[in-house]
């Protein structure tokens, strides 16, 4: 921070002042030392040596040192002291910029010692109240999409539902085997807002910040065995072949083995429904660098590269009318991600012409002693 001619004129006139001041003090020293201590023996012996040596005929030599040292020093705080006060009234000023809704300003001038890590504590600050800020206005519109999402798909089957029952209400129906049919077509639609309710509510939950996992010690490569031979009447129903790769040793895990089966069940289904048009679906368990991993795969029609990146969003669908197809609810995938986060995994997903392969990577970790 540079000073103007107004603050080098008030140093000076300041050091000036001081300067008188010692001065005075020195007058009231000195002639405090020449009509008292020097008529001390001792004192006025080593006066004639300082006489003797340097000439001078008083006990001055000794005051005036000592004052040139004083008001060196004294000149040194007294311009620090000015300068620090100047610069925290210009940290002031642009704390005052700031708090006017500025946060992206940062102050300009960093001063050396507490003073500094006092400006690096405001920046500090500042951003943590800006990423709060963007956190909350993130979750406050996070929750209307939720809404918004929520209240679109209840009110898709709904409507259908209550067009139906209300067709038996009238009576507008010909035979036993139209009521049949209509009251067919609401209970799978009902079945299709509790798959959706069901879903949002495991959402939610996983999505909390105070999620407790229920965490035990279990063999992954036998989780994944049992998880797909419930698929395989499924599997041979759509025209699919399930293959199944494991490792012939154990793979001991400690983690919530019922949010894990979760995630299989979906990547397994997910795929049953979604590569009809293929021949198979492949479920892999294998070592990775960052610990374990299992993938499902399957070689049906490939997912656009532009749909990638938004698959693990709530309530993303490739096709719109895909979710209403195959009865879901658009919140397995997201489930399933918030899931793999609080097992402190990744899960990811690639696709091209021959394969589309989900793949969830877990550290190994071990029970706690």
């Amino acid at each position: 921070m540079k000073l103007n001619v107004r603050d080098i004129f008030r140093i000076v006139l300041d050091l000036l002042l001081s300067l008188l001041i010692f001065f005075a003090v020195f007058q009231t020293a000195s002639f405090f030392a020449n009509n008292y201590l020097y008529r001390i023996p001792e004192i006025r012996e080593y006066v004639w040596l300082l006489r003797g040596t340097f000439g001078i005929e008083s006990f001055k030599i000794v005051i005036l040192l000592i004052a040139t040292g004083l008001f060196a020093v004294w000149t040194v705080v007294r311009v620090r002291k000015y300068i620090e006060q100047k610069q925290m009234e210009h940290i002031i000023t642009e704390l005052h910029y700031i708090a006017k809704g500025n946060y992206d300003h940062q102050i300009s001038i960093r001063p050396r010692g507490s003073l500094g890590d006092v400006v690096d504590s405001i920046h500090a600050l500042v951003k943590s109240a800006v990423d709060a800020m963007e956190e909350e206005r993130r979750l406050e519109q996070s929750k209307d999409e939720l809404v918004t999402n929520v209240s679109h798909d209840l009110r898709t089957p709904l409507t259908s539902i209550m067009g139906y029952l209300g067709l038996i209400e009238q009576g507008k129906y010909q035979d036993e085997q139209q009521i049949k049919q209509y009251s067919h077509i609401a209970y799978e639609k009902a079945k299709q807002m509790n798959v959706l309710v069901n879903d949002l509510f495991e959402y939610t939950k996983v999505r909390h910040r105070g999620t407790h996992l229920n965490r035990t010690q279990f063999d992954l490569v036998e989780l994944v065995e049992q998880v797909s031979v419930g698929f395989r009447i499924a599997a041979h129903e759509a025209g699919l072949q399930l293959r199944v790769e494991t490792p012939d040793e154990k793979v001991e895990m400690w983690g919530d083995t019922d949010k894990l089966v979760r995630v299989l069940e979906n990547l397994i289904s997910n795929a049953i429904k979604y590569g009809k048009d293929g021949t198979t679906i492949a479920v892999r368990l294998f070592d990775v660098p960052e610990g374990v991993a299992f993938s499902v795969a399957n070689n049906g029609q490939p997912i656009p590269d532009e749909a990638l990146p938004n698959l693990f969003e709530r309530f993303y669908r490739v096709e719109g009318s895909r979710s209403t197809k195959t009865g879901g609810s658009g919140l397995g995938l997201a489930i399933a991600k918030s899931i793999i986060d609080l097992h402190q995994g990744e899960i990811s997903v690639t696709s091209d012409a021959e394969w589309t392969t989900f793949t969830v990577t877990l550290p190994r970790t071990v029970p706690p002693n």
